[in-house]
């Protein structure tokens, strides 16, 4: 029997043999998180839920206004011209193509030395 094993049991709200619970009433850990698990069990049953009326009936009315058709299909909706998708991609291919003159320039001069070219050693 150990702490862990107690403390797993309470918190799933499984009840507790008679060694758990010896456990639990002679080991100070133990007492201390049983206490506290019926304190919080106790604090939610005395809490009621609070959604108001016709909550679900105003979401699943957004829903519908968001969705088109029965294919779930988006509305198309006016964006601006860097949230289209054809944007995004064109600026994600600009960024690697100078990635990569960059690194081409990096190996180039690391390959070729300035003084190097076309002139005396």
């Amino acid at each position: 029997m150990t702490c862990t094993e107690t403390q797993e049991k309470l918190t799933r709200g499984e009840a507790l043999d008679d060694g758990e619970r010896d456990h639990a009433l002679s080991c100070a850990e133990c007492g201390a998180f049983a206490a506290a698990c019926a304190t919080l069990d106790v604090a939610l049953t005395e809490l009621e839920p609070c959604v108001p009326e016709g909550f679900a009936d105003r979401v699943m009315a957004r829903i519908e206004r968001e969705v088109d058709g029965p294919r779930g299909r988006e509305r198309a909706t006016p964006t601006l011209w860097y949230e289209q998708r054809w944007a995004g991609m064109l600026l994600a291919s600009a960024a690697a193509l100078v990635a990569i003159l960059n690194f081409a320039r990096f190996v180039a001069g690391v390959l070729m030395p300035v003084g190097s070219v076309g002139g005396a050693p």
